[in-house]
């Protein structure tokens, strides 16, 4: 079936990712690498160190008094967008004029673990300042989850019986799996009726690529729904468009609506069509050098109209596109079932970046304080398209890792990429980001792609179903543990490398995750000073760490290779006594913690 076709192009049309892309005042210069749009860092946008003092006040209600933590580098300042000026709103505590006695807590301290001799390196003390005051921004549950090609549809890591891959899924928050990628629009056979697979021609991805086209059936979906059920999971379902057959693909949303039911969240309508015409990589090119947005438009809302027929109240997302322009053209569109804007980034993806430059793929690079605020500034652009389309819809990360360069890094299957995960997925949310897919594999540890959350302990080619959780899928399961709830204003004071990200739950209570991205071989425990918001009547703690930033395989949560302890037996802050609105605890260097607190 061929596709519909639009005028030529106008001047504002996307070009090719090779080509600078639209920007806005103050925000770095796009430019287009690989198969992802990435920023270029030499324009990032640094978060200023405001000094406290005159610049940012705590207000104290009942009490009436004002508090300013003078000399105190300020940081972040989570008040809803990546955009600061020296001017804050204050953040607002409460503090009775009488504090009120609350009943001892007894609990059994969290001990964290023994730090290393050589972590003797000095870190600035942090003022953390938690107020009252939400942002706007939400922590939703489930926000991190994985991304894989629709090949893995048909593995034997789908079956629950063959596989651990539910168990996984079961401690790891209510997750989305979102299957799509380069393969649906290639390998990817739909059929409700057990046609047998076209003769379509298959383009290598590269000179040893033999991956053939996969057929899908209602029996794979029944699988699936099985799989989803087992490990509480979600997902994101995708229709190929490299092959124009808006019939096919309702057909596939029917089913899939009436076999997944709630579990599926949407399905986006191909993948990365803003890189269809690259006619100069055979692999990628599916429409002709002149294929614009328009004409993307034009067959989505095909698509959008026959799933909407056949499956009533089943959400299509798009454009999973890496440039701007695509992500407000595609918020902007009048679709009958339009459900999120999705996007992908990939923040260090300059693959020949010169050795010791901001853009090579390094540790030190990877969990910097300039790439979170590029990568924050990146999620904003994302949420600020979004919302010119006027039609209230969330924004999605949907394909997303550190990097899409081919081959082995410093940063892969180390503690640094748990930190990362972490780091760039609640920044992500702080921005207004409500999904993020990691992109990843279910090949084998030894000789599969280095760069997945999950990999199949069997040998190479023969999966034996039992999966190994990488330090990334670490990173996955505390982003999801911190919870769901509202983001509370902060101030972060002190140290570079320290994050706040407070939550506020539906039932009152609340969480806050400090992540200490420090170096736990070299840096000494960090003296974090925190007020709540207002006096807490208990607290706990839950804590993933690591011995250092480049091991690999050794990062845990609460020493366990599991999600660590549910909220009911964590142990009791230490220094933290019941009735404290203000105390001190000193947390290790390469740690992301979460500390409960009831009122």
């Amino acid at each position: 079936m061929t596709p519909p076709r639009s005028t030529p192009a106008s001047p504002e049309e996307p070009t090719p990712p090779s080509q600078p892309m639209p920007t806005r005042r103050n925000r770095p210069t796009g430019q287009g690498q690989a198969r992802r749009l990435k920023r270029a860092p030499q324009g990032l946008l640094h978060t200023r160190r405001l000094i406290a003092g005159g610049v940012a006040t705590v207000v104290v209600a009942v009490a009436a008094v004002s508090l300013v933590f003078a000399g105190m580098p300020l940081l972040n300042n989570f008040a809803g967008g990546a955009e600061k000026t020296p001017t804050q709103a204050p953040i607002v505590i409460t503090t009775p004029a009488t504090p009120e006695t609350f009943p001892t807590f007894e609990r059994q301290d969290y001990v964290q673990p023994e730090v290393p001799a050589s972590a003797t390196e000095p870190i600035e003390a942090t003022n953390i300042v938690v107020g009252t005051e939400k942002t706007g921004k939400v922590m939703p549950e489930g926000l991190a989850g994985l991304s894989l090609d629709t090949d893995h549809l048909v593995d034997m890591h789908m079956d629950p019986d063959k596989s651990n891959l539910a168990e996984i899924l079961a401690m790891s928050g209510n997750p989305v799996i979102r299957f799509g990628a380069q393969a649906v629009d290639r390998r990817f056979f739909w059929t409700s009726t057990d046609e047998p697979i076209p003769d379509w021609e298959v383009v290598p991805a590269y000179a040893s690529d033999k991956r053939k086209v996969i057929k899908i059936t209602p029996e794979v979906l029944t699988n699936l729904k099985n799989l989803l059920d087992q490990g509480n999971a979600r997902v994101l379902m995708a229709v190929d468009m490299g092959h124009y057959d808006p019939a096919r693909a309702a057909d596939f949303a029917k089913w899939a609506h009436k076999i997944l039911g709630d579990r599926m969240v949407g399905i986006s309508l191909g993948n990365e069509p803003n890189g269809y015409n690259r006619v100069e990589y055979k692999y990628l090119a599916l429409r002709p050098a002149d294929y614009t947005f328009d004409d993307w438009a034009k067959e989505a809302t095909a698509y959008a109209d026959a799933i909407n027929a056949a499956a009533p109240g089943v959400k299509v997302v798009g454009p999973q596109a890496y440039s701007e322009v695509w992500w407000k053209g595609y918020s902007a569109l009048n679709l009958p079932n339009q459900g999120a804007m999705t996007f992908h980034n990939y923040p260090l993806s300059f693959c020949d970046a010169p050795e010791g430059s901001d853009e090579d793929q390094t540790i030190a690079n990877a969990i910097s304080r300039r790439l979170s605020d590029y990568s924050a500034e990146y999620a904003a652009a994302a949420v600020e398209a979004t919302a010119t389309g006027g039609h209230g819809i969330p924004t999605w990360n949907s394909e997303t890792n550190i990097s899409t360069c081919f081959g082995p890094n410093p940063i892969l299957k180390t503690h640094a990429s748990a930190m990362w995960t972490l780091n760039f997925a609640l920044r992500s949310a702080t921005e207004g980001v409500t999904q993020l897919n990691f992109h990843g594999g279910l090949e084998a540890c030894k000789g599969g792609a280095p760069g997945s959350p999950l990999c199949d302990s069997g040998a190479h080619g023969k999966p034996n179903g039992v999966l190994t959780m990488r330090p990334q899928y670490y990173g996955i399961m505390m982003t999801n543990k911190l919870g769901a709830g509202d983001f509370l204003q902060s101030e972060v004071g002190g140290n570079e490398n320290i994050y706040a990200y407070p939550v506020k739950h539906a039932d009152g209570t609340m969480s806050l995750m400090v992540v200490n991205q420090n170096d736990p071989e070299k840096d000494a425990p960090v003296n974090v000073s925190l007020t709540l918001p207002t006096q807490a009547a208990t607290g706990t703690m839950t804590q993933m760490s690591g011995p250092g930033l480049a091991t690999q395989d050794e990062t845990r949560i609460d020493g366990m290779e599991s999600s660590g302890e549910p909220l009911e037996t964590q142990g009791k802050i230490p220094g933290f006594n019941a009735g404290d609105q203000k105390f001190d605890i000193a947390l290790n260097s390469g740690t992301a913690t979460i500390l409960n607190f009831t009122f």
